[in-house]
């Protein structure tokens, strides 16, 4: 399976994101919490930890939430030998960051549930071609036509068009985001999505049959 590759740097518009966030957040949002912690999936004692790296935006990671994810949650998660903890690797592109940045603003019981209506629903608010053609009007409109189809997914999930914007003004979350692509870069040497880290060992490649090995070997250690 080819792997959705990631761009190395977070291009100008994120940075344009990031300054716009700071000045029109509130103190009172600033201080409120979020989920800046690991998401897990299953029993958090089970003796077998797989890190996922995904982003929202990429189809190959979409592809693994449809058909691998499944197989894995019901032979492994569910009996309780395999932890699964999903950690965002965020793309240069506003799709992505205003979509891993949503996901932090929900409660943890629709954490997966908002993650998984991004990817089922990836090829509806994903809209480069659409965004291109925004640019020549401003760096904003683009921006917020963005904005408007990300939230367009959270809404179903249950979030309120208003906190939407809220949670999209705070500049702590991509801060987080941020780090956690930084750590993911620096102790696994993840460049693209998606990548599973077996018991703190990188896997080659995210098929199923490849995965189900290293649970085997961690297992047996």
């Amino acid at each position: 399976m080819q792997l959705y590759k990631r761009i190395t740097k977070i291009i100008a518009v994120a940075i344009a994101v990031s300054l716009a966030a700071i000045a029109a957040a509130t103190a009172a949002d600033q201080e409120s919490g979020f989920l800046n912690r690991d998401m897990i999936m299953g029993d958090p004692n089970a003796p077998v930890e797989i890190i996922e790296y995904a982003s929202t935006t990429c189809p190959h990671c979409a592809d693994f939430h449809r058909d691998i994810l499944p197989q894995l949650e019901k032979k492994y998660v569910e009996t309780g030998k395999v932890k699964i903890i999903f950690r965002n690797f965020v793309f240069s592109n506003p799709f992505d960051l205003f979509a891993s940045t949503l996901n932090r603003c929900v409660s943890e019981k629709k954490f997966f549930p908002l993650l998984g209506l991004y990817f089922k629903n990836q090829r509806k608010w994903v809209k480069y071609k659409e965004f291109s053609e925004l640019k020549p009007y401003g760096r904003y409109a683009a921006l917020g036509f963005a904005k408007g189809e990300v939230i367009k997914i959270a809404k179903i999930a249950g979030m309120k068009e208003a906190d939407a914007f809220k949670c999209l003004a705070r500049p702590e979350i991509m801060n987080f985001l941020m780090a956690v692509n930084k750590e993911a870069e620096t102790k696994y040497k993840v460049n693209q999505t998606p990548s599973i880290i077996v018991n703190g060992k990188k896997l080659d490649a995210i098929d199923f049959a490849t995965i189900e090995k290293a649970i085997l070997a961690a297992s047996h250690k």
